[in-house]
């Protein structure tokens, strides 16, 4: 092979080996999920609620599900995780502690604590359709009587695509969405509010 011939190769094979190695990075990377930022929906659901300020106690995976479940949820190759504490059950927290912030009903001191226990994290990017389930059971103590004990799902579908690029960051969305759903069905159980009155 001449000296030409050799340069031509190799000017043809770098924009395949450029692609190879994007590829690899993309199937590798670790996918963050979005620091918590209010709902205005979840907002206003709080704000009708009737319910009291509370103060907001340790969430954790649920007694018997895998560790797994609370670091990270692999998606086409890549691994979903939560920015706080790595820990999807402190993501849910800081969602709640969020949400309940904006609607003025978060209160450090106040005698009434929510606590959660994470039951179920999923993500499924595959090339038809795609889904997400996210659940956790709620623990309401007043003055060190448990007033509400409660699991709570939230789960999502939707047209998922063959193209990772547009696949992967949707079933991201979709998945960290789940947390304002979840947080919502709590603000809207009868119970809650029930066990919870101002």
């Amino acid at each position: 092979m001449t000296a030409r011939a050799l340069m031509v190769l190799r000017r043809r094979s770098l924009p395949a080996l450029a692609g190879m190695a994007l590829v690899w990075l993309a199937g590798c990377a670790q996918l963050p999920l979005g620091e918590p930022t209010a709902s205005f929906g979840n907002i206003g659901k709080a704000g009708m609620s009737g319910t009291a300020p509370v103060s907001v106690g340790p969430f954790r995976p649920s007694p018997g599900v895998s560790p797994a479940l609370d670091k990270g949820l692999s998606v086409r190759s890549n691994t979903v995780v939560s920015p706080i504490d790595a820990s999807f059950a402190q993501y849910l927290r800081q969602t709640l502690v969020t949400d309940l912030q904006a609607a003025g009903l978060y209160d450090p001191a106040s005698p009434t604590r929510v606590s959660g226990f994470l039951t179920d994290s999923t993500l499924d990017v595959p090339l038809d359709t795609g889904h997400a389930s996210l659940g956790a059971r709620f623990v309401v103590v007043r003055l060190g009587k448990t007033v509400y004990d409660k699991e709570l799902k939230a789960s999502a579908s939707w047209p998922s695509s063959f193209v990772g690029m547009e696949a992967i960051p949707t079933g991201v969305n979709q998945y960290a969405a789940l947390y304002h759903m979840l947080v919502g069905k709590l603000l809207d159980d009868p119970d809650y509010r029930t066990a919870n009155p101002k």
